[in-house]
């Protein structure tokens, strides 16, 4: 009896850690942080040596990527001068009221990069001035200088960078890529 018993008792361990070994062990998946869908950006332009010389420019795409043409603003500035570029705003204006991700951005700033890409190269020159928490560079704000008279691009993109943020352009994932058309004149 005792020889059943303890058989009984080891087949039912053996069934028990057979049932438990063929459960997946179920791990907790990492969050995704996915990307805005953002409709308007507002770049606001100071001259230096004149505080009542400024001038913002729109790229707006209310109805998203592949409905209609965004409705872009060409950048004029004048000539060799210097110009404080801040990203003034970043919105979401399909949500009543328009959803303001600036302040998101700048909350999360460790996790993002505005990055500036003029061409041709010498007709304008940005540096960015704002850094985050671990001393990188983030782009809502920046030094922007004029070269001679010119028209070309400004190409603006803000990567999302959740954890993998290391001063480049090449992690993370790209919440806007837009491009202005500037006039130096």
């Amino acid at each position: 009896m005792k020889t059943n018993s303890k058989l009984t008792i080891v087949a039912i361990m053996a069934c028990t850690f057979a049932i438990s070994s063929c459960k997946k062990d179920e791990k907790e998946l990492p969050k995704v942080d996915e990307n805005e869908l953002i409709t308007t950006i507002k770049l606001q332009f100071t001259n230096t040596t004149d505080a009542a010389d400024v001038k913002t420019f729109t790229w707006k795409d209310i109805d998203g990527q592949g409905g209609n043409p965004p409705v872009i603003d060409e950048i004029k500035l004048a000539p060799n001068k210097t110009y404080k570029m801040e990203v003034a705003k970043i919105l979401n204006e399909t949500s009543t009221p328009a959803e303001d991700i600036t302040e998101e951005v700048a909350e999360e700033d460790y996790e993002h990069l505005l990055v500036y890409k003029p061409f041709p190269i010498g007709a304008l020159t940005v540096t960015i001035t704002d850094k985050d928490k671990n001393n990188l560079a983030v782009g809502l704000k920046a030094d922007v200088r004029t070269g001679s008279a010119a028209t070309g691009t400004l190409q603006v993109i803000l990567r999302h960078q959740v954890g993998v943020k290391d001063g480049t352009e090449a992690p993370g994932s790209t919440d806007f890529d837009i491009t202005y058309i500037v006039k130096i004149q």
